[in-house]
Formats: C-alpha cells, structure tokens, sequence
C-alpha cells in the first residue's frame, strides 16, 4: 500500500514512489518543514509557496528567514486573501517596489522599497 510505513518519512516516500508510478515523466518534489504538528504550518513555508503557487516571473524567492531590514513601506494589501503571485504582480506594476512581505495564512502582502539579496 502507497501509505503504509512505521513513520511519517516512510509513508512520504511510499507516496512520492506512488506519484513517480501514477504521473510518469513527472518527478514529484519532498521537502521538510519545521513546523512540528501544526497543520497549517506546510501553507507558510517557502516550498509551499514557491511549489504550488508558481509565478512566471523569477525575480522574486522566498527567504528562510524573516529579513530584519525589509525596507520602508510602499503600500499594504490586507482588504482580501491575496495569493502570493498576485502581491508579485502588485509589487511589478508599483514605482518603487523591489519586494514584498507575504503573509500566507492571512493572504496579506506589504510592498516595500527595498531589493533584499540575502
């Protein structure tokens, strides 16, 4: 069975081995986040949202880490669920903006002056 497995590693790989079988050419990505039982915690990670909410343009990457100086603020998008390729559309068509805060459990992007490299 694709599920069965003495823990959560196995039981990973057993799927990832069930997806390679089901969707041949395609190679299924694993990754591992730190977010202990917490359900939602896969939603916030940088995998979750670089993998499953791609957008076209490659000039913005997720950070491992909360940077400390994100720049000044150029405007807040909070009035709705915003996906993260919508605040990198956002952020593209505002004078100024070189990246963004992403809030992904509240949907809620903060533009900001600063390009953060690091």
């Amino acid at each position: 069975h694709m599920l069965t497995g003495k823990n959560r590693l196995q039981r990973g790989l057993n799927f990832m081995s069930h997806l390679k079988r089901e969707f041949r050419g395609s190679e299924p990505l694993w990754g591992i986040f730190n977010f202990g039982h917490d359900h939602l915690g896969a939603y916030t990670s940088h995998h979750f949202i670089t993998w499953a909410l791609p957008y076209a343009n490659n000039k913005y990457r997720a950070t491992d880490r909360v940077v400390v100086d994100r720049g000044a603020p150029l405007r807040d998008y909070v009035d709705r669920f915003y996906a993260a390729w919508e605040c990198m559309e956002e952020c593209d068509r505002t004078s100024g903006c070189y990246s963004f805060m992403y809030v992904p459990l509240a949907g809620q992007c903060f533009l900001k002056d600063r390009c953060v490299d690091s």
